[in-house]
């Protein structure tokens, strides 16, 4: 299993990321030695590139919004083939009267009971003005990170975990509540209808910590400004998946794991590359002081799937092969990692 890492330097240092031909001609050389890119420091070529970003980014906002298009349209049939991994299996739940309740199995062991609202007659003015997308499948980010945490369950014991536009499924908040040994899981979403879905998934499951959800809307936490808010740097570990899709939530997001994570704490955030967008969002991430690591290969299953997909028409690894990102404030020694 090849692993290789992105790794950020000072936030004082002006980071920016190369092209991606450019990233990819780096990483090459460097998997030749350790696999292990340390302390790279990048420069983004602004001439010739902004019609290319807008290109791609039209694109994928078309293929995202197409979904959605699905839903309004209660088309219940599957033209994107890749809009999940499948890595998790699920049937409904034959003990439930609801038929919206699934039994989620991942890695053979680990069984999830979560309800789904994907099905419902979705409205016009229920997805638009907030990133719904999460709100009719689980994409392969959630996947990912679900898994990921899965492999690593021991890392979160005793520790206040907070996942940040978690959508109708909260995957990877519930999957950890529900398996490792965290004191206290946190898992919110920004869309009132998610967050009361997500709450009677609490109520099916048996949990190993406590567990709350709540509506929690990025543009509302100024980190700068409040100072007082109860939860300030409270969490040692923050979960998110799949959330830079709108270029005008990125800073929104930033700021609140700014605000939310603890000065020795870590931002777990899973994400595919789409054209630019995995790029800015690393770039305003060091402009806010933020350390980062950027993992291509961090779960084998995930990677394992990756492989056998990226031989198949139509697999597109730029916008559907998600990558890891581990934020810290600090700049600690990444080797440990």
């Amino acid at each position: 299993m090849k692993c290789d890492t992105i790794v950020s330097g000072s936030a004082i240092d002006l980071l920016a990321i190369t092209s991606d031909d450019d990233d990819g001609r780096q990483e090459h050389e460097e998997d030749q030695g350790s696999g292990v890119i340390k302390n790279s420091y990048h420069t983004l070529s602004v001439s010739g590139t902004r019609n290319e970003d807008h290109h791609s980014k039209t694109i994928n906002a078309r293929r995202r919004w197409k979904l959605l298009a699905k839903a309004l349209r209660h088309d219940s049939s599957e033209d994107d083939q890749f809009s999940k991994f499948n890595l998790i299996e699920f049937d409904r739940a034959g003990d439930e009267k609801d038929e919206n309740i699934f039994v989620y199995r991942l890695a053979d062991r680990y069984r999830l009971k979560i309800r789904l609202i994907g099905e419902r007659p979705w409205t016009a003015s229920e997805l638009m003005g907030f990133n719904n997308t999460g709100n009719i499948c689980v994409w392969p980010s959630e996947e990912a990170l679900a898994y990921f945490i899965l492999s690593r369950l021991n890392i979160f014991e005793n520790t206040n975990v907070l996942e940040l536009g978690g959508g109708m499924t909260c995957l990877a908040g519930l999957i950890l509540a529900k398996y490792g040994l965290p004191s206290f899981v946190h898992v919110t979403d920004g869309n009132e209808l998610s967050v009361e879905n997500v709450r009677k998934s609490l109520n099916l499951n048996k949990f190993n910590c406590t567990i709350k959800t709540s509506v929690l809307k990025w543009e509302s936490v100024g980190s700068d400004h409040d100072v007082n808010h109860p939860e300030r740097a409270r969490y040692q570990f923050i979960l998110s998946a799949d959330c830079l899709f709108f270029d005008e939530s990125r800073s929104h997001l930033i700021d609140a794991i700014w605000l939310f994570l603890a000065d020795d704490g870590i931002a777990l955030v899973t994400a595919p590359r789409r054209g630019h967008t995995l790029t800015h969002f690393l770039n305003e991430c060091v402009a806010k002081g933020f350390y980062y690591e950027l993992l291509h290969c961090y779960n084998e299953a995930i990677w394992n799937k990756h492989l056998e997909l990226i031989k198949t028409e139509g697999y597109d690894e730029n916008i559907h092969y998600p990558l890891l990102i581990k934020m810290y404030k600090k700049d600690y020694d990444l080797d440990h990692a």
